[in-house]
């Protein structure tokens, strides 16, 4: 490690009366060996030139900067750390669509359950019929998550469109395990859906396709990103020598740890049918990779103003 000159500075008075460990002697004289500021300073302090000073700053001064030094490193080391437990657990819990297959999802028909069973909220005091009508079916326990979007026509039919996520949609159990889910109120229509073919489970078919098409603001927040990067990137370097250029560097950071966090967890992949669970997992790696590149762009410029 190359001392400063500033922790240099203070530590000759110490050096010069030989009151440092043997470790710290051997710093200095590294850096006076390459520094003839320091040199011009240490013979001032032989020949008796110099006022006195407090000895205990040098010294604290310096266990300042080790301290600082050792806290960044172990910050950036549990960033990292972070940032890459995130991004395996994001990995093994991706919700995939379950492919279709005969008995993943089965009708049972219209059942009357009582009020209270179908709205376990409901008021006690309002008025309603002690009972309704709902449409009962059976999915396989390999369908994690289950998302479910209703279509109104003009004619007031309903469809009801089923689209089945799991973690391991590829995963065959030979004895099959079922949940229980109903319908409420009673669709005209029933369709299984997992982005490649629909499956009519109930009801009339349907003159023409209706699909749940996954979001893409994704698309949108990287383009941003991006444009954001150039941008800043391009402001850091023509502002580089200004007193203000640290301000430019840290939005140049912003939308950069914005695009690593993005490729991280998403790839190449901008669509996304769970909008809010992907984007706020990107933010919170982004978060991580911004303090990493803050940290580590510190400790860098240390080690240049060192050497």
């Amino acid at each position: 490690m190359n001392l400063p000159c500033s922790v240099t500075r203070d530590l000759l008075p110490l050096y010069a009366e030989k009151m440092v460990e043997q470790e710290t002697e051997k710093l200095v004289e590294e850096h006076l060996a390459s520094c003839a500021e320091c040199r011009q300073k240490l013979s001032e302090i032989e020949a008796g030139t110099t006022p006195s000073v407090d000895t205990s700053k040098p010294l604290n001064a310096l266990k300042k900067e080790i301290r600082n030094r050792r806290w960044r490193a172990a910050l950036i080391a549990a960033l990292c750390v972070f940032v890459l437990v995130f991004t395996y657990f994001y990995h093994e819990t991706d919700m995939k669509p379950v492919p279709w297959e005969d008995g993943l999802v089965e009708v049972q028909g219209i059942e009357t359950r009582p009020y209270e069973d179908v709205f376990e909220d409901a008021d006690s005091s309002e008025t309603h019929d002690p009972t309704v009508d709902v449409l009962l079916v059976h999915i396989d326990s390999r369908v994690n998550g289950l998302q479910t979007t209703t279509f109104v026509d003009d004619d007031g039919t309903r469809t009801e469109l089923l689209q089945g996520w799991s973690s391991n949609p590829d995963n065959r159990k030979a004895a099959r395990d079922y949940t229980e889910s109903i319908s409420y109120p009673v669709p005209d229509r029933l369709i299984y859906s997992d982005g490649s073919q629909q499956k009519l489970l109930w009801g009339e078919p349907l003159n023409g396709g209706v699909e749940v098409l996954p979001r893409l603001a994704l698309t949108y927040y990287l383009l941003i990103a991006a444009t954001l990067a150039g941008l800043f990137g391009l402001l850091w370097f023509i502002f580089r020598n200004k007193t203000f250029s640290w301000i430019v560097r840290q939005l140049f950071f912003a939308p950069v740890s914005y695009l690593f966090a993005h490729f991280l967890l998403k790839g190449t992949h901008t669509a996304s049918f769970f909008m809010e669970r992907d984007f706020v997992s990107i933010l919170l790696v982004t978060a991580a990779i911004y303090g990493i590149l803050s940290l580590a762009w510190q400790m860098w410029l240390q080690r240049r103003k060192e050497s």
